[in-house]
């Protein structure tokens, strides 16, 4: 299979489109490596390679913003050119579609990192709250993840950690528990949480045997 794709690759007429598809597949294959790392690892291998943005790989130098405006840029030249267009036309779509859709993305990322840590909200009033985990939480405090949790009326993705022994999983609920620092949540796993029902049951249960007796 990949020796046909690489035959299709060397294929392209003309020369120019190799140049387009070539930078689409590395953009695209960067991001996905990216994604499988944050679903399934629990971690983000991307930085910011500027000072311009907001940190967090989420500025607009970061390698996922970077990488976003090439694929963009790349299947969209390769397109335009099967099409039958000049190299210049191809050049200018494809910038245009790269600057769309890196905008989209900073957008994206900024509307879900919620607020700024800078004054405007406080994260004690998420403690006692429910969340879900976005990122991956490792156990013990070996790592950091991300939980979405509403903070003061409005939805914002938080670093956090926990004491659990286990990994938290993605989409897993979990109740803050408390502040580590200005912006580091402490959380445990809801399913932790045993109703006071369900211990007074238990408590009942094993003091009937006694009271037989």
């Amino acid at each position: 299979m990949i020796s046909d794709l690489w035959e299709s690759y060397l294929g392209l007429e003309p020369a120019s489109i190799k140049t387009f598809v070539a930078i689409g597949a590395v953009s695209s294959f960067v991001l996905f490596i990216q994604m499988l790392f944050l679903l399934f690892l629990g971690g983000d291998i991307d930085f910011d390679l500027g000072e311009v943005g907001e940190g967090g790989g989420t500025g607009i130098f970061s390698i996922r913003s970077i990488g976003s405006f090439f694929t963009g840029f790349g299947w969209t030249g390769a397109m335009l050119l099967a099409k039958g267009y000049s190299l210049g036309v191809a050049t200018t779509g494809a910038t245009v579609m790269g600057s769309l859709i890196l905008a989209g993305f900073l957008a994206m990322m900024r509307w879900m990192h919620g607020f700024k840590s800078d004054g405007t909200i406080d994260y004690t009033n998420a403690i006692g709250n429910i969340g879900n985990v976005y990122v991956p939480i490792q156990p013990r405090r070996k790592g950091m993840g991300q939980i979405q949790v509403e903070v003061q009326g409005r939805l914002a993705v938080v670093t956090a950690i926990t004491n659990h022994h286990e990994k938290i999983e993605n989409r897993t609920a979990v109740r803050v528990k408390e502040l580590i620092d200005s912006r580091t949540l402490l959380v445990e796993p809801l399913e932790l949480e045993v109703p006071e029902e369900e211990n007074l049951s238990s408590e009942e249960t094993d003091l009937s045997p006694q009271e037989t007796e």
